[in-house]
C-alpha cells in the first residue's frame, strides 16, 4: 500500500510518502495552493453533482452538458495544481493497488477519488481510504468469528427507499451468507428508539445505517436522526465502548462537513466523530444521496464483495467500477462514496472463504459467448432496463431471463443424464410440458443421481453451483408462481426487481462454465456447424484447434443433430431438444417445449 501523508501549513502542502510503511525518497516535498482554489474546486464538483441528480430525477429534460467530461477536466486541473511533479510521477509509476491518504484536517473535504491524472480518475486505479489527522484507527481482530451485523432503516419513516434498502440488503445477505458466518439483525421505523439502538450496536461488527443525519457545531453531538426529533449522538455511541469494524452510513451528507469553510478540527466531520468513537472504518457519502434504486443496488454490491473476503477498500472500488460501467453516463452515484480508514482493512482472515469470490458481470461476455436463449433474454432485459423505470415490464424481462437460464441449464443436465443412460423421462414436448417448479425438481433429481452414483458430468463446475444456488432458485420459482397468480402489488415491484436482478446476475456469473459448453447443430457435410452462441447464432468451425481431431471424430457420428460440446474437456453428447427456422429472418432458434412458459398475471380472474 502507498501512504501519502499530507500536512498543510497556511497555503503550503507538505508531502511524505510511505510504501508498505517504509519511507521512500519523496519526503518533505511541498506545493502551494490557496484556499480559494480548493473552495472553488469543491463548489464546482458539488454543482455537477446537483446537475446529475436533476437529470436523473427528470429523465425527460434535455441536457447538452457532458457531466463526466466536466468532472474529468476539474479533477485533472486540481490534480496538477495540488500535487508536486515528483508525487505525480510516483502515482503514475507505482505498482501498489491501494492509497491511504493521511491528511491534515484542513484537507478533509477534498474528494481524492475524483482527482484525475489525465488518464483516469484515481478511484479507477486505486482502492482509496483517508485518515484525517486525529482520527483513530485500530487493527482488526484476525480470528475466525461469526460476523454480527445490524441494519438500521429509515427511523424517521419518511425515506421509502431507505426502508427498501434495509429490507433488500437483509434479504440478499440472508440468502448469500451462511448463518454460521453472519448473524443479521434488522430494525426500522419508529421502533428505532435511542435506548434500544444503544443496546443493539454495542457488540456489532458491522452497522449499516440508512436515514437522516443530525449535524452540530459540537462534533460529538453529531448523530443519527430518530423519530420524534431525537438524535443518537456520537458521544453516546462512544460511551457504549463500541468496537465496531465498519459503519456504512448511506444517508444525506454523511461524510460532509457541517460548515462552509475548511475545517481545522476533524470533529466537525461526521465521519471523524464516529471514527474517534472506536469505529475502525467508515463509508459515507460526500453529498446528499438520491433516495432511489441505484443507491440500493450500489449498497448490495458493496456488501456482496465484502462478504467475498474483499477488503473494505476493494469492495468499494469494485462497486464503483460496476456503477461506472452499468449506470447511466450522467449518474455520479459511484463518485459519491468515500472511505475513512485503511483501504486494505479486512473483516476476515484471508484463508477463510465465505462463498464464491464476487466478480463483476461483464455484459459483453453474456451477449457474445453464452448460449443464445440466455444471451437474447439478457439483451432484452438490458434494453428494457435502459428506461430506468420501475414497472412490470422490467420485472417480466428478468423473469424471462431466469426462465431462459432454467431452460438451458435444465436441458444440459437432462441431456447429460440421458447420455449416461439413466433413463429419466425428459420433458420435451407440449403435451408433457411441466411447470417451472416441476422442471427444477427434475433437474435436482438428475443432479442427485450424478452425486449418488459418483458420475462425472459434462457440467463439471456447474453441478456444485446448482447445489449452492438451490435455495435461491426455488425462492425465485415461488415468486414467479405468485406473479402468475397476479399477486404482486405495485409498491413491491421495485424491491422484487432489485433483488431478482441481483440473484440472476449472480447466477450468470456462477454458471460461467456456460461459456465453455456450446450448443450446436452438426453439419451433414464439410461445412461449418451452426452454433447457438451469443445473440447472433452463426455457422462456425470448432474454435479449439488442439482438440479438433477428437471433437471432429465425435461430431461425425452426430450429423444433422443438436449436440452439446465441451471443447476444453473434448466431450460431445446429444442435446435432445428442437430447433426451428424463424419465418421472418430464416434464422434458426432453439425451442424448449418441455417447460410451460411463464406469463405475468396469467391466472388473473
Amino acid at each position: 500500500m502507498l501512504s501519502l501523508i499530507i500536512d498543510r501549513v497556511g497555503n503550503v502542502n507538505i508531502f511524505n510518502v510511505l510504501e508498505d510503511n517504509l519511507p521512500v525518497e519523496e519526503s518533505h516535498i511541498q506545493s502551494t495552493l490557496d484556499d480559494d482554489l480548493i473552495f472553488e474546486y469543491l463548489g464546482e464538483v458539488e454543482r455537477l453533482v446537483h446537475v446529475s441528480q436533476s437529470v436523473l430525477s427528470n429523465p425527460n429534460q434535455i441536457l447538452n452538458a457532458d457531466i463526466l467530461q466536466d468532472l474529468k477536466v476539474l479533477g485533472e486541473t486540481f490534480y496538477q495544481q495540488f500535487f508536486p511533479i515528483s508525487i505525480i510521477e510516483k502515482l503514475k509509476n507505482t505498482t501498489k493497488h491501494s492509497i491511504h491518504f493521511n491528511i491534515d484536517p484542513a484537507l478533509a473535504l477534498v474528494p481524492w477519488e475524483l482527482l484525475h491524472d489525465g488518464t483516469s480518475f484515481l478511484s479507477d486505479k486505486f482502492r482509496i481510504g483517508k485518515t484525517i489527522r486525529g482520527g483513530l484507527h485500530r487493527p482488526t481482530h484476525q480470528e475466525n468469528r461469526k460476523i454480527k451485523m445490524l441494519i438500521i432503516a429509515d427511523p424517521t419513516e419518511d425515506l421509502p427507499h431507505a426502508q427498501k434498502e434495509g429490507e433488500v440488503l437483509f434479504s440478499v445477505l440472508s440468502q448469500k451468507v451462511p448463518t454460521h458466518l453472519l448473524e443479521l439483525e434488522f430494525i426500522g421505523g419508529k421502533q428505532v428508539t435511542k435506548l434500544k439502538l444503544l443496546s443493539l450496536i454495542k457488540d456489532k461488527h458491522i452497522i449499516h445505517y440508512s436515514g437522516h443525519l443530525h449535524f452540530s457545531d459540537d462534533s460529538l453531538e453529531n448523530g443519527w436522526l430518530l423519530s420524534d426529533g431525537k438524535v443518537l449522538k456520537a458521544r453516546e455511541i462512544k460511551s457504549t465502548g463500541i468496537d465496531t469494524d465498519l459503519v456504512f452510513s448511506n444517508s444525506c451528507m454523511s461524510a460532509k462537513a457541517a460548515g462552509k469553510k475548511l475545517n481545522t478540527n476533524i470533529m466537525n466531520q461526521y465521519a471523524g466523530a464516529f471514527l474517534t468513537a472506536g469505529i475502525k472504518t467508515f463509508v459515507g457519502t460526500n453529498w446528499e444521496i438520491l433516495d432511489n434504486e441505484r443507491t440500493i443496488d450500489f449498497t448490495v454490491r458493496f456488501y456482496t464483495f465484502l462478504f467475498s473476503d474483499k477488503s473494505v477498500g476493494e469492495s468499494l472500488f469494485l462497486s464503483k467500477e460496476f456503477a461506472r460501467r452499468n449506470y447511466h453516463a450522467n449518474d455520479l452515484t459511484w463518485a459519491n462514496y468515500a472511505l475513512y480508514g485503511n483501504p486494505d482493512f479486512s473483516l476476515f482472515v484471508k484463508e477463510r472463504k465465505n462463498f464464491h469470490s464476487a466478480k463483476i458481470l461483464n455484459p459483453t461476455t453474456v451477449l457474445e459467448f453464452y448460449p443464445t436463449p440466455i444471451a437474447v433474454a439478457y439483451s432484452k432485459f438490458i434494453n428494457t432496463s435502459k428506461s430506468k423505470s420501475i414497472d412490470k415490464n422490467n420485472l417480466l424481462s428478468l423473469a424471462k431471463l431466469f426462465e431462459a437460464i432454467s431452460q438451458v441449464v435444465g436441458m444440459m443436465v437432462f441431456s447429460d443424464h440421458s447420455a449416461h443412460a439413466m433413463n429419466k423421462s425428459i420433458p420435451n414436448n407440449p403435451d408433457d410440458a411441466v411447470s417451472l417448479r416441476k422442471w427444477w425438481e427434475l433437474v435436482y433429481g438428475c443432479v442427485w443421481d450424478f452425486q449418488k452414483l459418483k458420475i462425472s458430468s459434462i457440467l463439471e463446475m456447474a453441478l456444485p453451483v446448482l447445489h449452492e444456488q438451490k435455495e435461491t432458485i426455488f425462492k425465485i420459482v415461488g415468486w414467479m408462481e405468485s406473479w402468475e397468480r397476479d399477486e404482486i402489488k405495485e409498491e413491491e415491484i421495485e424491491s422484487y426487481q432489485i433483488i431478482l436482478q441481483f440473484f440472476v446476475e449472480n447466477m450468470l456469473l456462477e454458471f460461467s462454465e456456460l461459456e465453455k459448453v456450446s450448443i450446436l447443430l452438426v453439419s451433414e457435410n464439410h461445412n461449418p456447424h451452426f452454433y447457438f452462441k451469443g445473440i447472433k447464432p452463426a455457422y462456425l468451425y470448432p474454435s479449439s484447434p488442439g482438440s479438433k481431431d477428437k471433437l471432429q471424430e465425435q461430431l461425425s457420428n452426430q450429423k444433422g443433430n443438436l449436440v452439446l460440446v465441451h471443447e476444453s474437456r473434448k466431450i460431445v453428447i446429444p442435446f435432445p431438444t428442437y430447433f426451428k427456422e424463424k419465418k421472418e429472418t430464416g434464422d434458426l432458434e432453439l425451442v424448449f417445449n418441455g417447460l410451460t412458459p411463464f406469463v405475468l398475471g396469467a391466472k388473473q380472474s
